[in-house]
């Protein structure tokens, strides 16, 4: 058995209300969506607690989730909608910078070099529009390819396409001084 038809006989086995069966999907998922947050948030602990609310609701929902659609794609809109709500409350989020995790291998040198680049990008992607940050993060992330990516940001595929792409480029230019083009 395959591992998109295990996925797909594991989902329709939670959705009949095994829970061994929805166990298995949390551990799958549990940390590509907490991180996901995470990053998005910048709150290791409200990504945590969104990530934990995001699995309750899929559980409720479970049920209702259509044949057609695929699980993955399915949890990280539950995700967003967390995401989107916590946002649009009365609670703030102030964001966590995000770890980094320099090449050990490296001398000092380079791996200052790298502490320092890690540190820009980091705080370029915190800077970019939630639009553009949820659509890059996905992308790189968790490599999720366009149409479902649209799917999950409920846009289409050539909005999810220009997100991605103008982040890259916000990116590109705020990391130009590491890139190595300092003209622009």
């Amino acid at each position: 058995m395959g591992d998109v038809d295990h996925e797909l006989e594991t989902v329709r086995r939670a959705q009949t209300g095994d829970r061994e069966a929805f166990a298995t999907l949390v551990d799958r998922y549990w940390n590509p969506v907490r991180n996901w947050l995470a990053a998005l948030s910048g709150q290791v602990h409200t990504a945590e607690d969104l990530a934990q609310e995001t699995f309750l609701k899929a559980w409720a929902a479970l049920p209702k989730l259509a044949a057609g659609e695929t699980f993955r794609v399915w949890l990280f809109r539950i995700a967003r909608n967390e995401y989107l709500a916590l946002v649009r409350s009365p609670r703030s989020l102030k964001r966590d910078p995000l770890a980094e995790s320099p090449d050990p291998a490296a001398g000092p040198p380079e791996q200052a070099e790298v502490r320092e680049a890690a540190t820009a990008l980091r705080a370029a992607v915190e800077k970019l529009p939630e639009t553009y940050r949820s659509a890059y993060l996905l992308w790189t992330h968790e490599e999720l390819p366009y149409p479902e990516l649209a799917r999950v940001l409920d846009v289409s595929e050539e909005t999810a396409r220009w997100r991605v792409c103008e982040a890259r480029r916000k990116l590109a230019v705020a990391m130009r001084r590491f890139l190595g083009d300092e003209r622009r």
